[in-house]
């Protein structure tokens, strides 16, 4: 899956967790700044993220992420 592909699934399951609009979820938005999203938001982001791309997500390290190029990151180093 390419990084553009990636981005944008991630971009999709944002959107619907943190019930904003996708337009506004640009690479470089802050998740917890910009968008109020707490330590549940980025667990459910993080389980969402593994029953999508099948893969296992390290719920310390996605607590780190800050934007979604962080989390796109994360995944590719993760195999997605």
């Amino acid at each position: 899956m390419s990084d553009e592909e990636v981005f944008q699934e991630l971009r999709s399951i944002c959107a619907k967790i943190l019930t904003v609009d996708p337009a506004r979820l640009s690479r470089d938005v802050d998740l917890r700044e910009e968008l109020e999203a707490d330590s549940l938001d980025m667990a459910e982001i993080a389980a969402a993220m593994e029953d999508r791309f099948k893969l296992t997500v390290d719920l310390d390290t996605a607590q780190q992420a800050r934007t979604l190029a962080d989390v796109v990151a994360l995944l590719q180093a993760a195999g997605a």
